[in-house]
């Protein structure tokens, strides 16, 4: 069975309410509002944010610890990335599980080499509208941002197409849409070596 790959565009925004008003008018649904702390790792040897890329380590490892917000409910997950093609970051392979423990998984990644380099605190709002999955972040010292995206294991250029013909339908500008991820530029901005 091929593998599903995550197609995702990443924007800033400076005004994710009207961004938000124009997805209603398309007759979207919430699928739901979550607090999400997303812990990243990387080989212990990497001395800062550039040696941390993808692009470099080959993988993006977190765990991201979820609570949803209108029940309360939280999960726990560990989430690896990887680039389709080893280039363009709007594609990768994601793999994740659930995990019971966080605290414990973050001593195992520590124990088999691999350090914590950034915490990511944010609030987050997922709609639906039909088969793309937007997700609203508001990162705490960072700001506001959009991930736009479609889980296919079918034509990769249509999907993408796809989520860029909804941006525009939002109003958004090529300008803000970002080559990497909110990850990357909080990476730039947050991360401890």
């Amino acid at each position: 069975m091929p593998k599903l790959i995550e197609v995702e565009i990443r924007l800033r925004l400076k005004n994710p309410s009207l961004t938000k008003n124009r997805l209603k008018k398309l007759g979207t649904e919430i699928i739901g509002s979550y607090q999400i702390i997303d812990y990243w790792f990387c080989p212990k040897a990497v001395k800062n944010h550039q040696q941390a890329l993808i692009d470099n380590t080959g993988f993006a490892l977190r765990i991201r610890d979820l609570k949803n917000l209108s029940n309360g409910k939280k999960t726990v997950q560990l989430e690896c990335k990887t680039l389709v093609d080893g280039k363009d970051h709007c594609l990768c392979h994601e793999h994740e599980i659930l995990l019971n423990d966080t605290k414990m998984m973050r001593h195992i990644l520590n124990d088999i080499g691999l350090k914590e380099f950034l915490k990511v605190d944010k609030f987050r709002t997922v709609y639906r509208y039909k088969n793309i999955k937007l997700c609203f972040d508001k990162i705490k010292k960072l700001g506001n941002g959009l991930e736009i995206e479609i889980l296919t294991k079918d034509n990769l250029a249509e999907a993408k197409k796809k989520i860029i013909d909804l941006a525009i339908k939002l109003g958004v500008e090529q300008k803000d849409i970002l080559e990497k991820s909110l990850t990357y530029l909080a990476m730039e901005k947050l991360s401890r070596f």
